[in-house]
C-alpha cells in the first residue's frame, strides 16, 4: 500500500515557525514542531483515487471532510491515525501522523544514571550485543515505531524484545580478531499516543563488553577457584581477562563499602581469604584492554560452619 501524502500548506509555515514533516517509515510521519501551536495539515489519499468518492476517519471516527484532498487540524500533541475510504468502507490508504516536539525534555523513555537514555552491553567479541531502555511508568500506551542500527553504511540486523524495552543485534560483518574502527550509529523512535521521541546511542563493541558472571568453585576452607564465563570470546590468550576480588562482612552485598573490607583485582583465577570470621567472597570479571565495564559480582557466603555459593 503506498503511503498518504501529506504537504504542509505554505500559510501554515508562516505563522508556525520553525516546523517541518519527516518520513520516518512507510506510512509512518513526523510533524517535527518547537512549540505546541496548532498546525494546518493537507492530506492527500492518493492520486490513482482522483475523482472518486472518498471518506476519512480519524483514529477509526469519521470526520466531516470528504474528497482525495483535505486539510485537518494538528493541535498540541494530538497527532492522529488517518485513513481514506471508499462509501462502502474500504480502506484505500492509511497514514499515522506523529508529533515530534523536538525542543522539548524526553518524557517517554527515562534517563538512566550514567545519563542515556539507551544502555548497551555486548556478553563477548561475537558481534552479538543488546540494548534496553526502561519506560516511563505513566506512558501507558507506548510503542516501538522504529530502530536502525547502522555501521560503515552497512545495516546491522536488529530483533525488538517480546516487552518492547531493548534491542538484541548481531554484526555479521564484525571480525573479532581485528582493531574495530568504525563505530555502531544506533537509532530508536518510541511514542506514547501520537507523542513521538528520538534517541541515539554511538558505540563501539570494545566499549560495551561486559564479562557474564564467572563460575566460583569452593576448594578448601577459605582458597577460592573460579571460571571466565562460558559465554567469554576464546581463546583466553587473545581475549583475557582480569578480576575484581572483594570479602565483605557477612550479610553484606558485594557492592558494600565500609570498614572491614578485603579488596583486590588480580589476573589469577583462585585467591585465599584472610577473613578470620563470616564474610561473602566477591568476584567479577573484566576486559583488561579496554578497562571500560565489570561484569556483575559472583558472591559465595563462607559462614565457617557451612556455606552457600551464587553465582
Amino acid at each position: 500500500m503506498n503511503k498518504i501524502v501529506f504537504v504542509i500548506l505554505q500559510a501554515a509555515l508562516q505563522m508556525a515557525g520553525s516546523i517541518s514533516l519527516r518520513f520516518i517509515k512507510p506510512n509512518v510521519l513526523a510533524l517535527e514542531v518547537s512549540n505546541l501551536s496548532s498546525f494546518e495539515v493537507l492530506l492527500h489519499c492518493e492520486e490513482q483515487y482522483k475523482g472518486e468518492e472518498i471518506y476519512w476517519e480519524r483514529n477509526g471516527e469519521s470526520i466531516s471532510q470528504t474528497g482525495n484532498f483535505i486539510t485537518v487540524i494538528i493541535d498540541g500533541l494530538h497527532g492522529g491515525n488517518f485513513t481514506c475510504h471508499r462509501p462502502n468502507r474500504d480502506l484505500l490508504n492509511y497514514t499515522l501522523l506523529l508529533v515530534h516536539p523536538v525542543e522539548f525534555p524526553k518524557g517517554v523513555l527515562i534517563q538512566s544514571s550514567d545519563r542515556e537514555f539507551i544502555s548497551c552491553t555486548a556478553r563477548n567479541y561475537n558481534g552479538q550485543f543488546h540494548c534496553s531502555w526502561k519506560w516511563h511508568q505513566e506512558r501507558i500506551q507506548r510503542a516501538v515505531v522504529y530502530f536502525t542500527a547502522i555501521r560503515n553504511s552497512s545495516p546491522i540486523n536488529c530483533t525488538l524484545d517480546s516487552d518492547m524495552s531493548g534491542l538484541i543485534c548481531i554484526d555479521k560483518d564484525y571480525c573479532q580478531y581485528s582493531e574495530e574502527s568504525r563505530s555502531i550509529k544506533l537509532t530508536l523512535f518510541v511514542r506514547n499516543l501520537y507523542r513521538l521521541e528520538e534517541h541515539h546511542r554511538t558505540f563501539l563493541i570494545q566499549d560495551i563488553v561486559k564479562p557474564d558472571k564467572v563460575s566460583i568453585t569452593k576448594i578448601q576452607d577459605d582458597v577460592f577457584e573460579w571460571h571466565p564465563p562460558e559465554t567469554w570470546s576464546s581463546p583466553c590468550s587473545f581475549f583475557p581477562l582480569s578480576y575484581e576480588v572483594k570479602v565483605v562482612p557477612n550479610n553484606h552485598s558485594c557492592d558494600y563499602t565500609g570498614s572491614r573490607v578485603e579488596k583486590n583485582e588480580t589476573n589469577e583465577t583462585h585467591y585465599k581469604v584472610k577473613f578470620k570470621k563470616a564474610y561473602t567472597f566477591c568476584v567479577r570479571a573484566q576486559d583488561p584492554l579496554t578497562k571500560k565495564v565489570w561484569g556483575d559480582w559472583s558472591h559465595h557466603h563462607q559462614r565457617k560452619d557451612q556455606h552457600t555459593s551464587e553465582k
